[in-house]
Formats: structure tokens, C-alpha cells, sequence
């Protein structure tokens, strides 16, 4: 699962997308690169785990 969200880019990465959208008939969408995955502990996946139950949320640990 990721969350990412549109890339802030500058012009001359969007002039090659919308380029590139052209050439292929499509709409792009340029998303931010999503952090890795942190590796947790069983203790941190349990801590994890338990805030869920809590808070009715799903919650993904990313490297800070």
C-alpha cells in the first residue's frame, strides 16, 4: 500500500512528461517517491497492531 501524492516538478521534467503524454496518447501522472518500508520489531508490530484496533485505522510504517 502506498500513499503517494503528486510530484512537485520543475519545467523542464513536465515539458518531457506532457511530451511523453503526447506521444502516447495518454494521461501521466508524475506521483512523489513514496518512503521505504520500515522494518519493525515483533514489539513494534505489536505496538502497531494495537493502534489499529484502537484507532479502526490501518497504519504503515515508513523509513523517517
Amino acid at each position: 500500500m502506498t500513499c503517494g501524492r503528486p510530484a512537485k516538478l520543475a519545467k523542464a521534467p513536465l515539458k518531457e512528461i506532457k511530451d511523453l503524454e503526447e506521444k502516447l496518447g495518454v494521461t501521466l501522472v508524475a506521483y512523489e517517491k513514496v518512503p521505504a518500508y520500515k522494518k519493525l520489531t515483533a514489539a513494534g508490530v505489536a505496538k502497531l497492531k494495537a493502534a489499529e484496533k484502537e484507532s479502526g485505522a490501518i497504519l504503515v510504517a515508513y523509513e523517517a
